[in-house]
């Protein structure tokens, strides 16, 4: 059951990174605490945070995650970021957009109609340019996906935070600050967003801005630690997993919730759990005997979210549409049968309980 399961998973793993779902390093499943703000760092915040330019592009968290507008979200100094899970994407908010609300009628926000020199390019979805150390600076770390498009030209503004004057630029998700007293390195620098819309709007809830003690509170809120099935007998522990170079983590002693795809209970996207079967005791070894309308309880921090059995099915191991983004809150429970065989993977979905 063991290598079936993984040499399934390994397909698994080739077709997410195929379809550009969020792919993952085990290493960055490992939670990361900075005592500098008394937060953690995990999953798939951790794999975006480190792979787009770290501490010097978003800061230090501010906040544990939390659910905001439906989907999870956690604060850095300099930005938000987000889990769709609906698409298996984590993305940077659009707090740019928000900070520039107030200068809107500055003349670097109308829009322009072509570049005005070599070297700057044009962004017809916004209307606006960037060229010099600004373009350099959005090329090499992260460009659309991590800023997003320009949605002014640059121009002087007072920082808010030091009262100086610097040269900026604003974006979907962020603001570019030239900083020429920096060394060379950090003179582009991205304004402080994420404390400024938290000290604006208040939010996130008082927990989520609390210090924590150390890194096993990442995703605290939000990560199922339980799974049980009253009627048949389950009740396992779940850990979170992912996969590195196209190989899945597959625990022996527990359910695995698949955090590169995976949504979060009470928010959309699909719960993807899997576990081994064929021995007596072992984690899935009762889901065979699931049938449609069990119950089925997630504990998530303490507290436990119900959902009902919608769909029982048997799929080849190649089928593997089953653990793509759904756009409603889905649990999607994996093993294998027939046990003996494990040819086929069972495939037990259920919905949030009406």
């Amino acid at each position: 059951m063991l290598r079936r399961l993984r040499a399934y998973l390994v397909i698994v793993g080739l077709l997410v990174a195929t379809v550009s779902i969020g792919s993952a390093e085990t290493a960055a499943g490992q939670p990361r605490y900075f005592a500098e703000t008394g937060h953690s760092l995990a999953y798939n915040f951790r794999l975006f945070w480190e792979r787009n330019g770290g501490l010097p592009i978003f800061g230090y968290p501010i906040t544990e995650v939390f659910v905001e507008n439906g989907r999870p979200v956690q604060y850095f100094e300099r930005a938000r970021l987000e889990w769709h899970a609906t698409i298996g994407w984590t993305l940077a908010g659009h707090l740019g957009r928000w900070a520039a609300e107030g200068s809107a009628k500055h003349p670097a926000f109308t829009p322009r109609s072509e570049a005005a020199y070599p070297g700057q390019i044009f962004f017809p979805e916004s209307g606006h340019t960037l060229g010099g150390l600004f373009r350099q600076y959005w090329e090499r770390n992260g460009g659309l996906q991590a800023f997003g498009y320009p949605l002014s030209e640059e121009f002087l503004e007072r920082n808010q935070q030091d009262g100086q004057i610097y040269t900026v630029q604003y974006f979907e998700r962020t603001r570019f600050e030239y900083h020429p007293e920096l060394p060379a390195a950090y003179q582009v620098s991205l304004g402080h967003l994420g404390r400024q819309y938290l000290n604006a709007t208040k939010a996130a809830p008082e927990w989520a801005t609390r210090k924590v003690n150390d890194a096993a509170a990442a995703w605290q809120a939000l990560r199922p630690t339980r799974i049980s099935m009253p009627r048949i007998g389950l009740d396992s522990t779940i850990v979170e997993a992912g996969f590195s170079l196209g190989t899945w983590d597959v625990p022996t002693d527990a359910a695995a919730h698949y955090w590169p795809v995976a949504g979060f209970p009470t928010t959309a996207g699909n719960i993807v759990l899997a576990g081994h079967v064929g021995y007596h005791g072992i984690i899935f070894s009762q889901l065979p005997n699931a049938v449609v309308g069990d119950r089925l309880i997630l504990t998530v921090d303490g507290v436990e979210h119900r959902y009902q059995v919608t769909d029982i099915s048997t799929v080849t191991p190649d089928q593997t549409w089953v653990m793509e983004p759904t756009a409603e809150e889905t649990v999607t429970l994996i093993t294998c049968v027939p046990i003996g065989v494990y040819s086929h993977r069972l495939i037990v979905r259920a919905k949030p309980q009406p």
